[in-house]
């Protein structure tokens, strides 16, 4: 659709690898958008099952579809954003869905508040079958300077993956998607838009992220090794250091180091989860007695009962204390 002083171009930007079971669903919420100026640009990965022909049968000229050899979710969002006609990306997994009235709530933000690059919202969890809701507790999300509580909040990554709207001009200026993570390459993203620019938010799920069982974040320590990897990158960030000191930084890596340590031990890879304990021995030494013991036992003790084992120690101490 053309684009207005009123009603700017939105690019829905959908990547998909062999998604052909759910891609339609995600295409057809794009296209049902409420707001009058949409775009929709699947962005194949290089599919081996059929995504590309059922996709221009289905929707000839109603859509853009790019085809890429297969090069990640990082690569295809950013191909989006490159070729996207829009002054608004949104960039959707090809794996879940928007509501109706998405676009329309966070382009409406943007109208109040055109300082920010990025609004985001809420999400419904969905069954694979993309419509069963799974009950979860919806928490109020942050506006504003939302970099401190993104790097090292206790919610983690509070951005579902599925919801920003962002401006198209903020996502090349920070330089895209990460290409070398595996994982985790949108909490990278949010960060770095974050240290630039304000976020706006609308409290209310308006998208629907699918929770499949083999996906990504089942995967321990794929997810471990990309959120150290996240941290590590964001040590240089612009502001960091207004939200933690360069030792508390230090006891912030080292803690993604003991939990990548732990999910290898737990698949008995216990060479390589000794290798992160004693990174983060290195980098906070004073402070880690626990991982030193942890290292000991990792060469004959299973992780499970390690942690019973340092737990019990911990239990002992605080009573002989008393």
């Amino acid at each position: 659709m053309e684009n207005s002083a009123e009603s700017p171009l939105v690019s829905i930007i959908i990547p998909t690898y062999n998604h052909r079971d759910y891609v339609m669903q995600t295409v057809d919420s794009g296209l049902n958008q409420t707001y009058p100026a949409i775009e929709v640009i699947v962005v194949d990965d290089g599919s081996t099952d059929g995504t590309g022909t059922l996709l221009t049968e289905r929707y000839g000229d109603r859509i853009r579809y790019v085809y890429q050899e297969n090069q990640g979710v990082g690569a295809a969002r950013n191909n989006g954003a490159q070729i996207a006609r829009g002054e608004f990306v949104h960039f959707c997994d090809a794996d879940d869905q928007l509501l109706p009235e998405k676009v329309a709530r966070c382009m409406a933000v943007f109208r109040d508040q055109p300082e920010i690059a990025l609004v985001y919202t809420q999400c419904h969890y969905v069954e694979p079958d993309g419509r069963t809701i799974i009950p979860r507790e919806q928490p109020e999300l942050p506006a504003g300077d939302v970099f401190c509580q993104l790097l090292h909040g206790p919610r983690g990554n509070f951005v579902p993956q599925c919801t920003p709207l962002i401006r198209r001009q903020a996502v090349l200026d920070v330089g895209g998607f990460s290409q070398q993570l595996r994982a985790a390459e949108d909490w990278d993203m949010w960060l770095r838009l974050a240290a630039r620019y304000p976020f706006g938010v609308v409290n209310e799920p308006l998208a629907l992220y699918r929770m499949l069982p083999n996906a990504m974040h089942t995967d321990p320590v794929r997810m471990a090794t990309a959120r150290l990897q996240v941290i590590q990158m964001a040590r240089s960030y612009p502001n960091r250091a207004r939200c933690l000191d360069d030792a508390a930084y230090d006891r912030l890596e080292a803690s993604r180091h003991h939990v990548l340590a732990m999910a290898l031990w737990e698949q008995d890879q216990r060479a390589k989860a000794r290798h992160h304990l004693r990174a983060a021995i290195r980098l906070t030494p004073a402070e880690s007695s626990v991982r030193r013991v942890y290292v000991a036992l990792s060469y004959g003790v299973p992780a499970a009962g390690a942690r019973a084992l340092v737990r019990s120690g911990s239990q002992i101490r605080s009573r002989l204390k008393r």
